[in-house]
Parts: C-alpha cells; structure tokens; sequence
C-alpha cells in the first residue's frame, strides 16, 4: 500500500516553536525522519511520498536531501491538497498519516493496515480515547462519538484513492487504539516536551534488560 504523509500546512499552532513544524528535533532528530522511519519500517507499506507545500520550504529541500518522494500541493486547503497529492500515487488503497505524530511506530502502522480489509469501510480513521489525549497534557482539537465514547482524530488513515478522487462519497468508519503512540499530535511546546519524554521513556524500556532474559545470558 502506498502511504502519503502530509506536511504541507502552516503549523499555525507552534508559532513559539522557530522552524518549519516538520523539522522540529525530537531528541536530536527532526519530527518528520521518525515518522518516515516508522512507515518504512512497517510490513505491508510501499511507495512513500510526502505532500509539501510553500509553506515547508525546508522540509521539502530535507526530504529531497533523504532522497524522499514529494508531492507539492498548495498548503491552503487539506481536502484539496490531499486529492492533489493521491493522484500522484498508484495503488488502490494509501494509508495515509501526519508528520506530527513522532511516537508512532512500525508495530501501529502495521495494526492498522491490517485492520483496514475487515472493516468494511472505505475512508478507515484511526482514533484515541479522549481522556488519553488530555492524561498526556495535550488539549484535543476535536472531539467526537463512536459507541458512546468520547475520541479524538489523530490524522493516520485509510482510503480508497480510486473512490477519493473519483468524487463518490467513502462508506465512513473508526479504528479506537488506546495507545499513546497515536495519542500525541506535537502542536505545542509543551506537546513536544512530552513526547520528548515519552521517547527517552521508550529507548529505556527497550534497553532494559528483564531478569529472565539476564538469567539466560549468564547461563
């Protein structure tokens, strides 16, 4: 499946933030490289492109530098812009996911891919609880219902092309994770400073070493 991640827009809401919103470091690391990483990385992905726009200069000439697929688009509109960018790409379905999403990993892309051809549904959106969001600091932008549940975009989704730009309406349907790691949009500082954190937090626990797996190197 062709994946698209958008990186096109203003970044309106890290204006205390200097720099284009994609190339944001994480720990040294621009926002955007672990988001493509983590695509990569993932079975059942393809072809990766990136849709920027004149508002991502930068980010554009970063992606290039990485030997990275863009896609330029107006930055105005996000419908627009992303019609734009799926008549670039060819298979039938594109997962598609934001560049300001940097806890995501190859693991969750691959849960959603797979969960996509048995959901039944045309545009799949994958969403987290509520009380998620805010327990990690951050202020949902939107919050909407499914099953009586308070839940929250995070911008990674599914999507027939073909239907998309055909102009048909997508049969609409969620994918609810209760997993940080769709759980944080970096949009502030304090949202950066928190998946910071959660990082440093996972490269410990990854390099933690669990009692029994220690028993086995000593034997």
């Amino acid at each position: 499946m062709d994946v698209l991640v958008t990186a096109g827009g203003r970044g309106s809401r890290m204006r205390d933030v200097p720099g284009e919103k994609p190339l944001v470091p994480l720990l040294g690391r621009p926002m955007i490289d672990r988001v493509l990483d983590a695509l990569s990385g993932a079975r059942g992905t393809g072809r990766l492109a990136v849709s920027i726009s004149e508002n991502t200069p930068l980010t554009a000439q970063h992606l290039r530098s990485r030997g990275i697929e863009v896609v330029s688009t107006s930055g105005c509109d996000y419908v627009a812009d992303l019609r734009q960018a799926l008549g670039h790409l060819g298979s039938s379905e594109v997962l598609i996911c934001p560049a300001d999403l940097p806890l995501i990993t190859s693991e969750g892309v691959e849960a959603v891919l797979a969960h996509y051809p048995v959901a039944g549904v045309s545009s799949l959106s994958v969403a987290v609880p509520a009380d998620l969001v805010r327990s990690l600091g951050a202020a949902p932008s939107y919050v909407l219902q499914e099953n009586n549940r308070d839940v929250v975009l995070c911008g990674v989704s599914v999507v027939d092309r073909e239907q998309m730009l055909s102009g048909d309406t997508l049969s609409q349907g969620f994918m609810v994770i209760e997993d940080e790691q769709f759980a944080l949009n970096v949009n502030t500082r304090e949202e950066l400073a928190k998946a910071e954190e959660l990082l440093r937090r996972r490269g410990a626990d990854e390099n933690a070493i669990s009692p029994s797996r220690e028993s086995a190197r000593e034997a």
